[in-house]
């Protein structure tokens, strides 16, 4: 896999786990999306720079788990 793929693979796998219907397939692609995003934060760890990624980062974490407890009926996180 080349650096743009794996710059970009959080964002195919994340915007598949949004757009899936089928459940099981749901489930899928939230913990590859998650994958690759564990993967895309190691690579930009210690790098000041890509503050635009990073929030996009974010804001894809915040919906993945959304997906997770909303659609796929997981736990929530209490506090």
């Amino acid at each position: 896999m080349n650096q743009s793929s794996i710059r970009t693979a959080w964002k195919q796998h994340y915007r598949s786990a949004l757009d899936e219907l089928k459940l099981a397939a749901t489930e899928e692609n939230v913990h590859l999306a998650e994958e690759a995003l564990f993967v895309r934060w190691q690579e930009l760890a210690g790098n000041p720079n890509h503050h635009s990624e990073r929030n996009e980062m974010q804001r894809a974490s915040d919906e993945l788990l959304l997906v997770k407890t909303q659609k796929l009926g997981w736990p929530g996180i209490t506090s």
